[in-house]
């Protein structure tokens, strides 16, 4: 990806078709930029050859300017642009802002259109911000390259969205609130620079403490992922999301679960308007870590705590429990009918009081945060108690939110919790949503990282049999799967189906019949219902073209007849494909779900799991995910449903019933990565407590391949070979599950080696250091582990610098296998991969006494370049 630093760090920027006319937008912004006190070299041109334009020098044409141009801003009509762009190409100027659009629409009609401008500039080789967008603003270097009204106050946070109406809008409401900006943009079309090329260039900006973001449209849902998963690491990020048009994916009602689901798997936090957006960044800059998503709250009146408390619980929030209530005996009331949790002080209670208080809850090992309620009456003023208040919430590692009710006598308690930057509301449902919104965002944070367990590992597909089945459709120009297709397809992923006898004839299918096959069901198979999510928005109302209960053949015929019947009068023009037969295996104690795979023509491919049968509220339950899964996130997804909270009453062995599930969802992740062209996918699957679970009915629809928005691990670059000594090594991709397997590898290391390769001397890797090692972005970075008997021994890091094309590397080889060309295996693999990648060079920083590293070096013919306190080596690619 070029370097974007001319359009936020310009030396010299031109505005073309800039004039002193009355609403003349290039006049806008050269006042702007004058206004702005902006130290760089600025230009007018304008064909109609004026001296000057608001003090700046101005020019007839570009090439009449006799010095460099880091960006020039476009504010011609639509039909001069291409002209222009064609004139900035021969002068070597590559990037431009597109303000045009703002006043005219007709670029986007006919062959002016943004596809068009989009592929000019492309084929000169120049970047493009726009067109319709407001321009850019960086207050800290006196930026101002906008038509805005008002100037963006100086701060932290970079903004960046798609509507300059929106933009414009925001930057008044928050130059109201003294809310200040490191960068503040918006991209208005995006015919070339997107939001994720943006979020990228500023996730590397250590000024850049936040970022906010609006998005209407996602054009590449798996590149912007990997820009935000990236920037969530090191950032806060927050994101707000408008639709043009609501269309949600099919078989899903809600869309908004779809947003959620991608935004939490980034790592951002989202919100619902732009209030929100400026509070909850108030809210993560303000706050402690919360590393258990629960609240205690203390108050000075029982009333104000049981509405907290209530509020809490009716939006999801979860109250903590109190191990040790008998602690609490001696300092508050209503013991019994609280339980510890809201602990209730007496009304006239001292600032001492509450922190003694406050001290007894934080010994609770799995306490999450503290909601402090205070109602003030003639023996207890808050501006009396809060001082103790504060310094202690200052000092605790505890996450505490204060609530001081009132107005009148409250605010110099707010001033001076606002002074020291701590969190404090004017009403409990503000702190209460101030508390959910720090658990979003921590929830979102923990999937990035959560370490999932192995036990869907070992699953081979057979992906050889599942293709043929698809490519059988294919060659029948069908877009669905017939009855024995789909189970078929189902079979080739483990899935295990209750016996069925399939025939196009239906004599033809009785014949076949035993016994055992009674009491049986019945299914008329018709194109219609071979499709998944074959009804409207109550699946309840549908006709399921099925008898049940037959308890033998002569009823059977009978059910034939009436379905039949049945099916030409409901839907006369869906082709009867044939008949099936299933010996009824529903029990009393079982559970149906209802599981598949649909896409969202934004986001890609999605895992859905939800209650089934014909009673359940199917659409409303189903909750989604994005593929690939692994099992702690399909853990996670089940667990979100209603009808875990089913299973979990009904189940006799709930963590097996939950495994199972786990392993089937993975099952449907997987599908859909390896066959992109499976559009839908719903299965009926039976759980039963005695047995192994047994899907009992499956249809599957077929399209054009769409891509996940993650990216799957990349099993193309897994390789064996052996050793000079004849051992046989795996040498792979990373997996999360590998957690555990690193933190052995890395305890096989003394001090000092490890100090060679961390650059500070270290025994002890946490939970966290090692997740961010393990659940990694495969198409952002890569980490090649070489294995023996499921036991790393060599490890290769890479980082790929998406600003520079360079991938910067690191290698580990355990003491024992050194001198077996480890090094140097993963040495070429890292060159193969990262000339595969388009990386310009690779890159690593040593330490002097390194001296294994820097004869591997030498071996690979790397550049040394010795600097004072560390060796950068560099080769070239």
């Amino acid at each position: 990806m070029p370097d974007l630093s001319p359009f936020f760090s310009p030396n010299s920027i031109a505005v073309i078709g800039g004039s002193e006319r009355e609403g003349s937008m290039g006049g806008l912004v050269l006042q702007n930029l004058k206004n702005s006190c902006f130290e760089g070299q600025v230009h007018a041109v304008n064909l109609k050859g004026y001296d000057s334009v608001y003090g700046f020098p101005c020019v007839r044409y570009l090439k009449d300017i006799h010095s460099a141009v880091d960006l020039a801003i476009i504010c011609v009509p639509p039909n001069a642009i291409v002209s222009v762009l064609r004139q900035m190409a021969k002068l070597n100027i590559k990037a431009t802002i597109i303000l045009t659009g703002g006043l005219a629409r007709q670029l986007s009609l006919g062959e002016q259109s943004h596809l068009k401008v989009a592929r000019i500039a492309s084929e000169l080789g120049i970047r493009v911000m726009g067109p319709n967008c407001l321009g850019v603003m960086v207050p800290e270097i006196h930026l101002n390259a906008t038509y805005s009204h008002i100037e963006a106050l100086p701060g932290s946070v970079a903004y960046i969205g798609h509507s300059a109406a929106l933009g414009t809008a925001l930057l008044d409401w928050a130059g109201a609130k003294g809310i200040g900006f490191s960068h503040f943009l918006t991209l208005g079309a995006s015919v070339d620079i997107r939001i994720s090329d943006v979020v990228d260039f500023l996730a590397t900006d250590r000024r850049v403490k936040a970022i906010l973001i609006h998005l209407e449209q996602v054009r590449d849902s798996n590149r912007l992922l990997t820009a935000l998963r990236a920037a969530s690491k090191a950032k806060k990020v927050l994101a707000i999301r408008t639709h043009s048009q609501i269309r949600p994916p099919n078989g899903i009602l809600d869309v908004q679960k779809v947003d959620s689901e991608y935004f939490s798997r980034a790592g951002v936090l989202q919100v619902d308007t732009i209030d929100s957006l400026f509070s909850g960044l108030e809210i993560l800059s303000r706050a402690k870590p919360l590393h258990h998503r629960n609240l205690a709250i203390v108050s000075n009146g029982l009333g104000t705590a049981l509405l907290a408390k209530q509020y809490l619980e009716n939006h999801g929030g979860r109250m903590a429990t109190i191990s040790m209530p008998d602690a609490l005996n001696d300092k508050t009331w209503y013991q019994k009918e609280t339980g510890g949790n809201p602990a209730i002080l007496p009304p006239r209670a001292t600032g001492q009081q509450y922190v003694e208080l406050i001290k007894t809850l934080e010994k609770e090992p799995e306490l999450g945060a503290i909601l402090i309620l205070h109602s003030p009456n003639l023996r207890s003023l808050s501006a009396n108690i809060y001082p103790e208040l504060l310094n202690h919430t200052k000092r605790s590692r505890r996450l505490i939110l204060t609530c001081f009710l009132g107005g009148l006598t409250t605010e110099d308690a707010r001033k001076a919790y606002d002074g020291r930057g701590l969190l404090n509301f004017d009403f409990p449902s503000d702190a209460v949503d101030a508390y959910l919104t720090l658990a979003r965002h921590t929830e979102a944070q923990e999937r990035l990282r959560e370490t999932p367990s192995s036990d869907a590992l070992g699953f081979l597909p057979d992906r050889i049999e599942a293709e043929r089945v698809i490519d059988q459709a294919d060659r029948a120009g069908r877009s669905y799967l017939t009855w024995p297709e789909a189970r078929q397809l189902l079979r080739s992923y483990g899935f295990r189906l209750v016996d069925s006898t399939f025939d196009t004839d239906f004599e033809r299918c009785v014949a076949r019949l035993s016994p055992r096959f009674f009491p049986a069901a019945l299914r008329i198979i018709h194109e219609t219902y071979s499709y998944p999510f074959a009804y409207q928005n109550i699946p309840a109302a549908r006709w399921r073209g099925a008898r049940i209960e037959i308890p033998d053949e002569a009823t059977l015929r009978a059910a034939q007849v009436e379905l039949a019947a049945e099916k030409e009068r409901r839907l006369p023009a869906s082709k009867t494909l044939g008949w099936a037969v299933q010996p009824m295996r529903r029990k009393v104690d079982a559970l149906q779900f209802s599981l598949g795979i649909t896409r969202d023509q934004t986001y890609g491919p999605l895992i859905f799991i939800g209650e089934g049968g014909s009673h359940a509220d199917m659409l409303a339950d189903r909750e989604v995910a994005l593929a690939p899964l692994n099992s702690a996130l399909a853990r996670q997804l089940i667990e979100r449903t209603h009808g875990y909270q089913v299973l979990a009453e009904r189940s006799e062995n709930l963590d097996q019933d939950v495994k199972s599930l786990i392993r089937h969802l993975i099952a449907l992740s997987q599908m859909v990565i390896d066959h992109p062209e499976l559009s839908g996918v719903e299965v009926n699957l039976l759980l039963q407590n005695d047995s192994l679970p047994l899907v009992l009915g499956v249809a599957v629809a077929l399209g054009k391949p769409m891509r996940a928005a993650l990216n799957p691990y990349p099993v193309e670059l897994e390789e064996s070979y052996k050793t000079v000594d004849g051992r046989s090594i795996l040498i792979r991709p990373i997996r999360g599950e590998d957690e555990p397997l690193l933190k052995e590898f890395f305890a096989g290391f003394d001090a000092d080696s490890l100090r060679l390769r961390f650059f500070y001397s270290r025994l002890k890797f946490e939970h966290l250091e090692l997740a961010a090692m393990s659940q990694i972005d495969y198409n952002r970075e890569m980490v090649f582990v070489a294995s023996v008997d499921d036991h790393i021994v060599g490890k290769m890091r890479l980082w790929f610098d998406v600003n520079t094309a360079s991938m910067e590397f690191a290698v580990m080889v355990l003491p024992g296998t050194q001198g077996l060309g480890l090094a140097s295996k993963l040495m070429d693999k890292t060159i193969l991969y990262a000339r595969s990648r388009g990386a310009r060079s690779i890159i690593a920083d040593v330490l002097p006494e390194n001296t294994s590293m820097l004869a591997l070096a030498r071996k690979f013919d790397f550049e040394i370049h010795r600097d004072e306190d560390l060796i950068r080596l560099v080769k070239p690619l």
